[in-house]
């Protein structure tokens, strides 16, 4: 039986850390898929690319991203995605189960703090309260809530999604 699992998560909330402790965790990064990834992108750690303002947006984006996270649901992989809304319109479009991880709305001075301790440039910081309501889940029923001082492995181990 498959046993694999889609998990959407807000920026900063320790996405590709997860992945890197669990071997069955795959971070999908969006801005991979978002954009064209040039040769001088390439040279910039993925943090220092968000945001910047003089990236070419892809026009395969958002299917390219979708196909990218359906073709890694298999096994009892955990697979992470950033929860943009046209991402989400085109899981729930093709009836593709996920659940979506959210920090409260008192937790976005904590984001924007992590966002610059990780690099993220001040156009990308500046933009997360707007992206925060922008992009804020419509189906409540999918999300699983992050309080202050907690990441995505936080929540799944208490849910049980992964263990310790």
């Amino acid at each position: 039986m498959n046993k694999a699992i889609l998990i959407g998560g807000y920026k900063a909330i320790g996405k590709s850390t997860l992945a890197k402790k669990y071997k069955n965790v795959i971070d999908v990064e969006s801005s991979n898929y978002e954009y064209i990834i040039d040769d001088e992108l390439k040279k910039l750690p993925i943090e220092e690319r968000k945001g910047r303002k003089d990236r070419k947006k892809n026009p395969d984006y958002p299917l390219n991203y979708y196909n990218e996270l359906v073709s890694n649901l298999h096994d009892d992989n955990i697979v992470l995605f950033a929860c943009k809304k046209e991402v989400v319109k085109l899981l729930d479009d093709n009836n593709i189960d996920y659940y979506i991880v959210y920090p409260k709305e008192e937790m976005l001075d904590e984001i924007i703090s992590r966002c610059q301790n990780r690099g993220n440039n001040e156009n990308f910081v500046s933009r997360v309260r707007e992206v925060y309501y922008n992009d804020y889940p419509d189906r409540l029923d999918r999300v699983l809530w992050l309080d202050n001082n907690q990441y995505i492995e936080d929540i799944l181990i208490e849910k049980g999604i992964i263990e310790k």
